[in-house]
């Protein structure tokens, strides 16, 4: 029990890790926390605190897909909300301190450095099988109601939430684009992806599958 917690926090900071770079990259944050940044930009919050409240809204949302089939283990994830929560705002403030270069190539790098960091803290925490983030929580219930493929239900639904944050940003703050950008766009598209490359290779190496979908 006690390497599964370590696991699933050690993949929750790389995830927190990884939205810190895309924020840091000026081209658009992550896909799953463009809607807690557009919150920030919108109401001038932290984003320590919109992406708790976002997420705390996704559980909600999963007990309406799963239903009969919502599990009380799944509230653990409002524990995930404020850990998550504070992950990114700690990572945020070391990201910030590293004084990285700000210029298109090093923005471009962070913009890969991001998609490669959400897909691995993906794959460490979801087996630990202790409790998904709210969004890969909604990706998991959709999977488990649809039996479809995981990375190719996460592709879908990152771009339902890039789609969302634009509009708000188009009604509530200065730009459409404010929390999206091409590095937005390319992270939706992305990380599914590269979550089923970083799947296939464990299997080819350790020769056996991780379940990520928990039932």
């Amino acid at each position: 029990m006690i390497k599964r917690i370590c696991f699933f926090v050690l993949g929750l900071f790389i995830m927190a890790f990884g939205v810190a770079f895309s924020i840091k990259s000026t081209f658009g944050t992550t896909p799953i926390s463009s809607i807690a940044y557009s919150l920030t930009l919108c109401a001038n919050i932290d984003i320590g605190i919109t992406t708790v409240i976002f997420n705390a809204a996704l559980v909600f949302i999963q007990m309406i897909i799963l239903r009969s089939e919502f599990k009380p283990k799944r509230l653990l994830q409002f524990i995930n909300c404020f850990l998550f929560g504070y992950f990114t705002d700690l990572t945020l403030y070391i990201v910030y301190s590293l004084n990285i270069p700000d210029n298109i190539i090093i923005n471009l790098i962070l913009i890969f450095v991001s998609i490669f960091m959400i897909a691995l803290g993906i794959f460490i925490y979801m087996p630990a099988n202790i409790a998904p983030l709210p969004g890969e929580g909604c990706v998991e219930s959709v999977a488990i109601v649809t039996n479809w493929r995981f990375s190719s239900i996460k592709i879908a639904f990152d771009t339902i939430m890039v789609v969302i944050s634009v509009l708000m940003c188009y009604f509530f703050y200065t730009t459409p684009w404010g929390s999206v950008n091409i590095g937005t766009i390319i992270s939706a598209v992305l990380v599914g992806y590269t979550l089923r490359q970083i799947a296939k290779l464990y299997n080819h190496i350790a020769g056996k599958d991780i379940n990520i979908v928990n039932k």
